[in-house]
Formats: C-alpha cells, structure tokens, sequence
C-alpha cells in the first residue's frame, strides 16, 4: 500500500513539475522579428550621434558606417543610439548581426545634420525648434520641409531653426535643406482634428474624434469639450472615442497630445429629443412608420431607433421627422429613440397585422365622415369595430387598407380605436370633436356688427366683448349667445368716466382683457387714451396722455399693457402711467401683436406684409421673423411658410406656441416656438356655415380673435356680422 501511494505522490509531483514549467514556457517574452523602421539624423561630421529604432535589436548588433563600425552607446530590443565613426564614408548604413544584416538607409558625412527638435509633435501652425549644424549660409538660405511640405522659416542661425508648422502636413521626417544639401531627422508627429461626429448632443453623449498624431493609448491623449475634460474610451494614430462630460458645455473639443494641444470643431448642447407622436402604433413588416417630434439629428445615423429593443434603421430624418420600416418580428413592446445617446421613451407598439396610419380628417363633429387609412382591416364592414372615445361608429365602407366611418351623434374628443376579431389597433393620436359655431349674429339677422366693428375680446367666464367705433359702445356677448350693450350709450360720443351708465365713449379701437377680467380700452375720441373697466363696472383713464396714437393692445402674462403707435413702434404701458419704447419704427395697426413668456413681440410691421416680424423686450429687431417674403398658403419652417397679407391677429396659447389669424387664407395657422415650424390649425373656405372644419365657412373680412379660458378660439366675422366660436376639442 505505501508502494502505492508513494508511487502515486510521484505522479502527482511530476505533474506539477511539468506544469510550472509550462507555465513558465508561457511567462516569457516571445522574441520580435529584426526589424528596422527609421533612423535620425541621416547626415552629419564624424562623432555625431545617430538614433536607430525598430524591434527585435539583439545584444550581439553592431552598426556599419560603410566599412567601419560605429560605436553604440545606447542599446535595447527597440532603440540603438551609435556614434558616427571617425573617417567614416558617405554611404550605406547596415545593422550587422550574428545572422542577418539589414540595410538601415543612407548617411551622409558632411556639416549639415538635423541632431534634434522640439515639440516633437503638434498641429499646424504651431513653431519647432531645430537643433543641428551647418544651417548659416548666406548664398541660399536655409529651406525646411516636414513630411516633404514645405514650412515657413521663422529664424535661422547656423545650429538653431525656428519654423513654422505648414497647413496638411501630416506625419514625416523634418528636412533641412541648404546650398543644394539635405539632411534629415526624426520624425515629426502631426497632429490634426479633421472631424468630430457628431457635433451636437449632451452629456454622455459619444463622440468619434477623426484626425492624426493621436496617442494609440487612451491615456495617451487629453480631450476636453470647451475645457472640460472627457474620458477616452477608444484610440488609434487616426481616431479617438470620448465620452461627452456631464458639465459639458458649447465650444471647441480638442485634443492635447505630449503636451501640445490641438483645437477642433466646436460641439454644440442640444435638449434631449421629445416625441410628440409615433404613426402607426401598431401594424405588419414593411408598413412605413413616422416619428415625429423634437431636436432630431439631420444626420439618419445619429437616430437610433428601437422596438422591443429591436434596433431599426432609419430611413430619413429631419430635425422634426423620422422615418423607418417596420421590420417586423420584434413582438410587442416601446418605441424608443437615442439621439447621439440622448435617450427618450415613445409609446407601446404592437406587432400585428392590424394597424393605423391616418385618419382624416383628425378633427369633425357628430356625422363627420371620416377616412381611416392603414392595414389588415377587414374588407368585411362589419367586422371592423370602429369606437370614437368609446362610442361605436358606423362603418361605410371598407377594403384592406381603408375604412369610411360616420361618426356618432354622441362624439366626444379621445382615442380612435380599430378592432377586428382579436386584434385592436389605435390611432396615433386622439380625434378631437372640433368645428365652428355661431354664438352671435349672422347674415340676414339684423346682427349690431358691421365695418365699424374694431375688436373683439373674451373674459375668463366665457363673454365675448366686441367694440364699435361708430356709435362709441362695446357689446357684451354670454355664452348663451345673449348680446346686450356692456359700455357706453349708442350714438352718444364723448370720455367721460364713471360708472358704466355715466360712462361714454368714442372711437374705440381696440379690446383686452387681463386675467383679473379687467377690460382696457383704447380710445381716440377725444385724444389718444387708453381706458380702464374694472369687473366692479367702473370706468377710468389708465394711460391720458403721451400716446401719439390709441393702437391695438396687447396684453402679456404678467398683465401688463402694450399698446401699438404705428409709425412710433410698440409701447408698454405701466400701471404708474409710465411708458417704455419696445420698439421704434412702424408696427401696424392692421394685425394685433402679441408677446410670449419669452418676451418676444410678434407683430406686422406693413399693413401689406404676408409674414410676421419679431422685437424682443430688449429691443433687438428681427425681419421676416415668421413667413416667406411671397403670398400663398403652405407650411414648414419659419421662413418657409406663406401666408396671405394681412394678417389679423397673433396670440399665444398655454403651451407658448404662437396662434395666427391668416384671414385671406380663411385659417389658423401655429408657430411652434420649439421645433420653428407653421403649421395649419384650422383651414376652412369662403363663405358663411358653420361645422366641422371640412365644412365651416368664414369670411375673410374678419376683425381679430381671442381665446377663452377653457382653449376655444373666438373671430369678429365682420362680413358675415357675426362671432363665430372655434372650438377645438
């Protein structure tokens, strides 16, 4: 037994002899090939020291100037520094070992050598300082080029160059030439940012660096964004990945390099994407789908679109729309959106045959025949369930792509649904109960407006007030659609103040009304005014004198007065009686102004112009802020736009978007202050009839609009003598 185990022990030490020894096999350093890639300097007298680097350098190496052998003073697997021989001769240079010799290049003996520089390394337009023999010469002056591109000389002595770094260089040999003479040194590291990618995003986001003369290391090279510094995740001679800082802020990144630093372009902070809507939320493989939104990339590559974690490339991209097609097979889950890693959620998308694609019109009222476009639906009428906020409408017609469906008597504003068998598919956004309706007046009802109404405003109850210069009163409106004369007596002119039975007025031209329901009035009966209502009933002189003119007034959400003075711009009316000029050249009394929460004033600054202009609280003056030069109707961007001339009013709405009364074009038309894009709120045609969008009619004769507490929008519909209320859910 002992026998055994001795003998089994022995195994085992045996084992683990062979084992550490092939551990230690595996431990050593494998040999690199001989190997030569540069040397420096290529000329100079006997005793100058050469630089000779490569890898694989046995310690048996010697180095031949031609026949002689030169003495090494510095030697190791990577590097040999040797001493040029005394009589040595102008030829080849050879690395001699036991097995091999290689030819290194060229020396030259003679005075002119290139021994050294400093930076070593930078970008272009930085100075270098080359050390060496032989530069004076004053036949020829000294010539330098790096990597074969000529430089600028700064200075010359006969042992010190001062040179400028050219544009495009790149990495190579810096090169002395003199009196038809060269010589050579080390290499010169360019460095260069030729581009950065992307150039806008956030905190985390990853940036891709493009250029030269970068570190291969990571912790070789030092980027900052504007000064702050990002961390390097990735690194090669020509190509860098950093990590946007969290305190990253707008300015250059650059790239520091050996202690030289090297600027590029500039990386701009851009808010994180917002999706306002995805289009279909559900549907089969190959059905388009269209995101839109907010602060998109222009660039298809920097939206990075998933579906269940699915990615999906994208089509097309502007900085509002995205594009893509469904690819199918993801299963269900969330649309998610990364731009330049700024990650936001969308909504739930289902992965089946059934889907959504549009519905118009969007908005209508009950017995609105609506389209809804999209796929899998049944060709079978009756097999496709179609609910408006819950309530089951009737079908009309249908084929795989397309139903006709008549909305219900009872329509109220929510989600659109489609079902079919077991499937359910929803629209991308709710369908509002929305039209246009007559409160007050009408053609042929003997209505009080005419073309001497001026204004129209709305308190926070829901009364429409409207002003007519002709016979000094202002009209009260309820909801109900009751009119009776609120201020002043028909026909009697005058300025009195007072109660609202003493009170009288005169050439009222325009209405607002703040968020305390208090009614300013501006008056030029007996001299530019601006009166003051209070909701008590009592009447008072707010602003009596200092005015050139009683304009259109405007309100901003702190409630204080604005009033315009035509051809002496926008002034802003404090409740001491004090005024401020936000704008002094000519504001039109054509359309009513309006300020945002920015403290931007929108307003037309021609009775003829078909697009808006802007002045911000501080005076700065923008043209053609808002619409093309030209008439005509279309959407887009801020200066892509048309609208009709003139326009009859602006307003702004709870989300800070700017409301614009294109009355030629009988619309409502939106500037979303966020993504700068116009589009259609409300399009209807000439004439008189009220209904849904598809059906209303308006005149284009109207006398300005304002919105009610609860969102609705009402317009003085002059030529048809009426106020029409739009409603929008």
């Amino acid at each position: 037994m002992k026998k055994i185990i001795t003998y089994l022990c022995s195994l085992i030490l045996l084992a683990a002899i062979g084992m550490m020894a092939a551990c230690r096999k595996n431990d050593s350093p494998v040999a690199r090939p001989l190997a030569v890639s540069s040397y420096y300097p290529n000329s100079g007298n006997a005793g100058t020291l050469v630089t000779i680097l490569g890898t694989g350098f046995p310690a048996d190496s010697k180095v031949m100037f031609g026949d002689r052998a030169a003495e090494i003073l510095n030697h190791n697997d990577t590097a040999m520094v040797v001493r040029a021989p005394e009589n040595g001769q102008t030829g080849t240079l050879t690395l001699v070992t036991a097995g091999k010799t290689i030819e290194v290049g060229n020396y030259t003996y003679q005075e002119l050598s290139v021994r050294s520089f400093f930076p070593t390394n930078g970008p272009a337009g930085m100075h270098i300082r080359i050390s060496g023999a032989g530069f004076g010469n004053t036949a020829t002056p000294a010539a330098v080029k790096i990597n074969g591109v000529s430089a600028m000389v700064v200075s010359v002595s006969d042992t010190l160059i001062v040179a400028e770094v050219p544009e495009k260089a790149g990495s190579g040999p810096v090169t002395v030439l003199v009196n038809g003479k060269s010589s050579s040194g080390a290499v010169f590291r360019f460095q260069s940012i030729t581009g950065i990618k992307p150039l806008t995003g956030g905190p985390g986001t990853r940036v891709t660096i493009s250029g030269s003369g970068f570190e291969t290391t990571p912790a070789g090279n030092l980027v900052d964004f504007n000064g702050k510094p990002a961390q390097v995740v990735e690194a090669s001679e020509s190509r860098l990945v950093v990590i946007a800082p969290a305190e990253v802020t707008n300015g250059p990144v650059s790239v520091t390099v050996s202690g030289q630093k090297t600027p590029g372009p500039a990386f701009t902070i851009v808010p994180f994407p917002v999706i306002e809507q995805v289009t279909p939320l559900s549907g089969p493989k190959g059905l388009e789908m269209t995101i839109s939104g907010l602060h998109f990339s222009t660039e298809v590559d920097e939206n990075i679109v998933t579906i269940n974690g699915t990615a999906v490339p994208v089509k097309t991209a502007t900085p509002t729309r995205l594009t893509l097609t469904i690819p199918g097979g993801t299963g269900d889950g969330k649309v998610v959106l990364s731009v330049n890693d700024q990650k936001v959620d969308g909504p739930h998308f289902r992965d089946q045959n059934l889907g959504i694609v549009q519905v118009s019109p969007a908005t209508g009222l009950a017995g609105t025949k609506v389209t809804i476009t999209g796929a899998g639906f049944s060709t079978v009428p009756g097999e496709n369930i179609v609910t408006f906020n819950g309530v089951a409408a009737t079908v009309e017609s249908a084929t795989e792509t397309s139903l006709v469906v008549i909305t219900p008597p009872a329509l109220t504003s929510g989600a659109l649904i489609v079902r079919r068998a077991a499937l359910e598919a929803q629209a991308p956004a709710e369908f509002l109960r929305a039209g246009v309706q007559t409160i007050y007046g009408g053609p042929g009802t003997g209505s009080f407006i005419s073309f001497t109404s001026t204004s129209i405003a709305v308190d926070s109850r829901g009364n429409v007030y409207v002003s007519n210069r002709g016979d000094g009163t202002i009209r009260k409106i309820t909801p109900d659609g009751q009119m009776s004369v609120y201020a002043g007596t028909p026909n009697v002119l005058g300025g009195r103040n007072g109660t609202l039975a003493e009170a009288t007025f005169g050439a009222i031209n325009s209405l607002a009304v703040d968020a305390d329901d208090n009614l300013y009035v501006s008056d030029n009966y007996s001299g530019p005014v601006i009166r003051k209502i209070t909701p008590a009933g009592m009447v008072s002189t707010f602003k009596g004198s200092g005015l050139t003119y009683a304009g259109k007034l405007f309100i901003d959400g702190a409630g204080e007065v604005y009033i315009t003075q035509m051809y002496q711009g926008i002034l802003k009316v404090y409740a001491s009686g004090a005024t401020e000029r936000m704008f002094a050249m000519t504001a039109s009394d054509a359309c009513v102004p309006a300020i945002d929460r920015r403290g931007y004033i929108y307003f037309m600054n021609d009775d003829y112009n078909p697009y808006l202009s802007m002045v911000t609280t501080a005076g700065a003056y923008t043209n053609q802020y808002i619409g093309a030069s030209d008439m005509g109707y279309r959407d887009g961007g801020r200066l892509d736009a048309q609208f009709q001339f003139a326009l009859g009013g602006v307003m702004v709405d709870k989300d800070n978007n700017l409301l614009i009364l294109d009355k030629n074009n009988f619309a409502i038309r939106k500037f979303n202050s966020q993504s700068g894009e116009v589009s259609t709120v409300m399009k209807l045609s000439s004439g008189f009839a009220d209904g849904s969008f598809a059906e209303a009619k308006l005149s284009a004769n109207t006398g300005g609009f304002a919105m009610g507490k609860d969102g609705s929008i009402y317009i003085l519909d002059i030529s048809n003598a009426a106020v029409r209320k739009v409603f929008l859910r």
